[in-house]
């Protein structure tokens, strides 16, 4: 089936890119899930090592050389005509079973489909920074091909300073962009240009005509011709863009607030990704991203009048880009539950999936990054104000999406008491009848917030959630800024 364009879908990306035809999509960009400040002992760990830290809850087990890993690599090594193919056996070979070998084969699998989407026109931008990236570059040529390779497009964002150096080697300020075409030659690219600088302008433009005209003399065909600095259009657009500064997600990096953070851990700046997107498609061309995140790649394509598809695994980057990013609740997602049958329906077929988005639904609270043996709670969240008569502001949740049982309820009450949490919510997929349950909830007592009461354990129904009624949540932190929220954040 064709993918519906300007649509939202929740999901893992290679299910979803599994069901679209070949040729359907015009540019993919993709920053994808690696989180950047993970150890080189975690990622190059062998068999039986922690794995990778996840960016979201379901990348957690994804850098595992676990018995997922393994049936991704086996799948490869025996599929002679995919891609990737050769490229993981020669990783196998360098970096043996280890959670970046796992992450590559990860990617693997996903990037075969994104080379199947893309049209003989279209052009792929993957995201990365220098822990990965190097293998990422072998895996690309694998899977679409050395000789359809575009560029290496570094982006450099920052400049050192004395309170971003650490450890000992040089401070980064920089990422990358990798390039291919689909079919080199036919590839859509549109030149850009960059302002000149101060200097050059200096240096060049040094005349003025009787209007106050800046221009510079050149000769062309033998004849003296004036170049007009305000009919040039700049600097043809370099493979260094030193133009674009990264958003900072940490409280007092800059000292000017820039509105456009979100405070997402990876969020890319807005100018970056229209800069993509107008050089790599023209209007009205769709514009894929895999993993989008908060959204801005999928703003820029908005903004420039392409075509879009979003996927994303985790429940809360997509309230985050209708609720905040686009502000438009009117944005169709795909995979989300809307209503009991399809909340059953994705408790029934994905139950961690159901237990990421059940959390999300509670305001200001944000899923686990570990999934098993998470010590009795799916999801965290902190009290925007210190309750009047509890020391803590921690908030917990668990989610149960099968049967009530009274015995596991217990468990979750013992974990509230344990953690000394101020307040939480034991969320079921059905109505709780249990009268016990009720009883020892209301047991639970209360905490009190200037002159408001809020029950410290309380049972939710999931179906409440699509009646309106949400339970009584206090004033909560955003889980990615900690700041508090503020009435248009909740969902």
């Amino acid at each position: 089936m064709e993918p519906d364009t300007d649509t939202l879908y929740y999901g893992d990306c290679l299910d979803w890119m599994g069901q679209w035809p070949d040729r359907s999509v015009d540019l993919v960009y993709l920053d994808p899930p690696f989180k950047s400040d993970a150890t080189y002992n975690i990622l190059f760990g062998r068999t039986g090592d922690a794995g990778g830290g996840a960016q979201y809850r379901a990348f957690d087990d994804t850098w595992r050389w676990d018995e997922s890993a393994v049936r991704r690599f086996d799948r490869l090594e025996g599929a002679s005509a995919h891609g990737a193919h050769k490229a993981v056996i020669g990783l196998h070979a360098i970096l043996g079973p280890s959670g970046m070998l796992a992450y590559l084969t990860y990617m693997a699998e996903r990037l075969e489909h994104m080379r199947r989407l893309l049209k003989p026109t279209g052009s792929i931008f993957l995201h990365c920074n220098q822990t990965a990236g190097h293998y990422l570059k072998i895996l690309m040529d694998g899977v679409f091909g050395g000789e359809n390779f575009i560029t290496e497009i570094v982006w450099n964002y920052g400049t050192p300073s004395g309170g971003r150096v650490g450890g000992r080697k040089p401070v980064k300020t920089h990422d990358v962009l990798l390039a291919y075409a689909r079919e080199p030659g036919r590839h859509v690219y549109n030149r850009q240009h960059t302002p000149y600088g101060e200097k050059y302008v200096r240096d060049w433009f040094r005349h003025e005509d009787e209007d106050g005209r800046k221009y510079q003399t050149r000769s062309r065909k033998g004849k003296i011709v004036r170049q007009y600095l305000d009919e040039s259009p700049g600097i043809p657009l370099s493979t260094v863009w030193s133009d674009i500064m990264q958003l900072y997600g940490q409280k007092g990096w800059f000292p000017k607030k820039n509105d456009e953070n979100l405070g997402y851990p990876t969020q890319k700046p807005l100018a970056l990704l229209e800069r993509v997107v107008e050089a790599a498609s023209n209007p009205g061309d769709v514009v894929l991203d895999p993993f989008c995140g908060c959204g801005t790649a999928i703003d820029a394509a908005r903004r420039l009048k392409r075509r879009w598809i979003g996927i994303d695994i985790s429940a809360f980057a997509i309230d985050l880009i209708r609720d905040r990013r686009l502000e438009d609740r009117s944005i169709p997602v795909r995979g989300i539950p809307s209503d009991m049958a399809s909340a059953r329906k994705l408790a029934r077929e994905r139950p961690f999936d159901f237990e990421s988005w059940a959390v999300t639904r509670l305001t200001g609270f944000a899923p686990n990054t570990c999934q098993r043996g998470d010590g009795g709670v799916d999801g965290r969240g902190a009290l925007a104000v210190q309750p009047d008569d509890f020391p803590s502001r921690l908030a917990l949740a668990q989610v149960k999406g099968g049967k009530f049982n009274v015995s596991q309820f217990r468990d979750f009450q013992h974990v509230v008491n344990r953690d000394k949490a101020a307040v939480g919510y034991f969320v079921t997929l059905e109505p709780v009848a249990s009268r016990t349950a009720r009883s020892e909830a209301a047991a639970m007592g209360e905490i009190r917030i200037q002159a408001t009461r809020y029950p410290r354990m309380q049972l939710w129904p999931i179906g409440d959630y699509f009646e309106d009624r949400l339970p009584a949540i206090p004033p909560m932190c955003d889980p990615m800024t900690g700041k508090p929220m503020t009435q248009p954040d909740l969902i």
